[in-house]
């Protein structure tokens, strides 16, 4: 009986831990792509001030932007191996952004592509920025 008793314990013990464990790791998943949305957000509007369009072009561009960036992480998400996953995501990307090449000159659908291609370094271009200012 206390054999009994002693290994009830143990189990309920075992449970809690891991159920304890689960939780935090829900927290900190859950607080993980928060951050990740945030950033995402902050990446958009930080691009979005650079560019030289009205505010209902702004609008497109930020929406379809917000929608690729999901749609790239669905694809991810697949577990296909590196070279699909990339040929899919530009596959996607040229699908996505017809509407947006329609209503925006060449030049800024090459920032769009170049945004959301990684090759857009905000860093410098806050830098071009703080120059035009001190030109003027």
């Amino acid at each position: 009986m206390s054999r009994f008793l002693l290994l009830c314990f143990v189990v309920l013990t075992l449970q809690t831990t891991a159920f304890a464990q689960t939780s935090t790791e829900e927290r900190q998943k859950e607080r993980y792509e928060e951050k990740v949305e945030e950033n995402k957000q902050n990446y958009i509007q930080d691009f979005l001030k650079t560019l030289d369009v009205d505010e209902f072009q702004k609008e497109i561009i930020q929406q379809s932007m917000d929608s690729y960036f999901d749609e790239v992480k669905k694809i991810q998400l697949l577990g296909l191996k590196s070279y699909e996953t990339r040929d899919e995501i530009d596959k996607m990307r040229l699908r996505h952004f017809a509407d947006v090449k329609a209503i925006v000159s060449e030049e800024t659908m090459e920032k769009i592509d170049d945004a959301v291609t990684g090759k857009w370094k905000p860093k410098k271009e806050k830098a071009k920025r703080k120059k035009s200012k001190r030109n003027n």
